[in-house]
C-alpha cells in the first residue's frame, strides 16, 4: 500500500493526486539520495516507482485495505541530477478484488523519462490499528511542498580513478572512503567476498502501516545491492548505471530489530552489459526478497 508515511517522506515523496487512472507523485532529489559515487541511480526513486504502482491498486477499494507489492519491474531512463523535482504518474492496466497490475512513468521536469515499469500487487488478510485509522481523503489531498530530506551524512568522497570496482568496494568496506548518502540512509554496510554482500539494520521510519519493510524500501535496498555488485566488475575508469531491476517480493520483512542480508551473485559479465541478483534474508536463511538486475558500462 502507498500511504503518507516514514518511506515518502525520507525519500522526499509528496503530492498525491488520485484519478480514475491510478495515482501520481511527486519527488525532490537531494543530496541524500545519491549513491558512493555521487550519482542519483534507480534506487533513489525505487520508492516512490513502488509506491505510485502499489497505490494505485490501494486506492481503487473504498476503505483503507491491507495491499502488498508481489512484483515490480523498472528499466532507467535519463538520469537525474540532484535537484531535480521528478513526477511518476500510474495508471491501473487490469484489478479485481485479488490483486492489480498497474503501469508506471517517471518524468523530470522538463519531461525526460527517467524510469518505466509495471508491477503487480495483491490485497492479503491481514490488518493492523495503523492502518485501518488510514483516511484515504486526506492521504489523497494535494501538498505542493515536498517533505524536507532527512539528517544524514552526505559526504561523498573523491574516488581514485586508477581504482577498479573491487578496490572501491574494499575502500567503503574498510571506512576509506565514504559508502554514500544512500547507503548512510538505508542503514547498509557492504563487504566483499566473491561477491558484495550487505547488510542493512532496517529502521522505524521504513515500516509501513504492517509493520513490513514497505515495499518501494525494500525495492531501493535490493537495487541498491544489485548497483554494488555491477561495481564489481568495472576496471579503472569504467562507468556503469544500474539499467534494469526486476524485484519478486516473496514475503514481508518485520522491522522488528533483526538485521536482513542481502546476498548478491554474478550471473554474466560481458563487456556492455552485465545481469546480477541479489536475495535478501534473515540469519536463519528464511528468504524475503529476490531481485534480477542489468547493468549497463561504459568501459575506458
Amino acid at each position: 500500500m502507498s500511504t503518507t508515511n516514514g518511506p515518502q517522506a525520507a525519500f522526499c515523496i509528496g503530492n498525491t493526486r488520485v484519478s480514475e487512472a491510478g495515482i501520481s507523485l511527486d519527488q525532490q532529489v537531494t543530496t541524500t539520495l545519491v549513491d558512493h559515487r555521487g550519482l542519483v541511480e534507480m534506487p533513489a526513486y525505487a520508492v516512490m516507482a513502488e509506491s505510485v504502482t502499489s497505490g494505485a491498486y490501494w486506492y481503487t477499494f473504498d476503505e483503507p485495505v491491507a495491499t502488498v507489492q508481489s512484483w515490480l519491474a523498472l528499466t532507467a531512463g535519463a538520469r537525474p541530477t540532484v535537484g531535480d523535482r521528478l513526477h511518476a504518474v500510474s495508471a491501473m492496466a487490469h484489478h479485481d478484488d485479488a490483486h492489480g497490475t498497474a503501469t508506471m512513468t517517471i518524468t523530470t521536469g522538463t519531461h525526460d523519462v527517467v524510469c518505466s515499469g509495471v508491477a503487480r500487487a495483491v490485497r492479503v488478510g491481514r490488518s493492523s490499528e495503523a492502518l485501518r485509522a488510514l483516511d484515504k481523503d486526506v492521504i489523497a489531498i494535494p501538498v505542493e511542498t515536498l517533505p524536507a530530506p532527512p539528517n544524514v551524512d552526505t559526504t561523498v568522497s573523491a574516488i581514485d580513478p586508477d581504482w577498479d570496482g573491487r578496490r572501491i568496494l574494499t575502500a567503503i568496506n574498510r571506512g576509506d572512503i565514504a559508502r554514500g548518502p544512500l547507503c548512510e540512509l538505508l542503514a547498509m554496510t557492504v563487504e566483499l567476498g566473491d561477491d558484495p554482500v550487505m547488510t542493512v539494520a532496517p529502521q522505524p521510519w521504513m515500516a509501513n502501516p504492517l509493520g513490513a519493510i514497505q515495499g518501494g524500501v525494500i525495492a531501493s535496498l535490493i537495487g541498491q545491492a544489485c548497483s554494488l555488485a555491477g561495481q564489481a566488475h568495472t576496471g579503472r575508469g569504467d562507468r556503469y548505471t544500474l539499467a534494469d531491476l526486476s524485484v519478486y517480493y516473496f514475503r514481508s520483512p518485520p522491522v522488528d530489530g533483526r538485521s536482513l542480508t542481502l546476498a548478491t551473485t554474478t550471473d554474466r559479465v560481458g563487456r556492455r552489459m552485465a545481469t546480477v541478483s541479489a536475495t535478501m534474508a534473515d540469519s536463519g536463511g528464511t528468504p524475503y526478497v529476490r531481485a534480477v538486475a542489468n547493468i549497463a558500462y561504459e568501459r575506458a
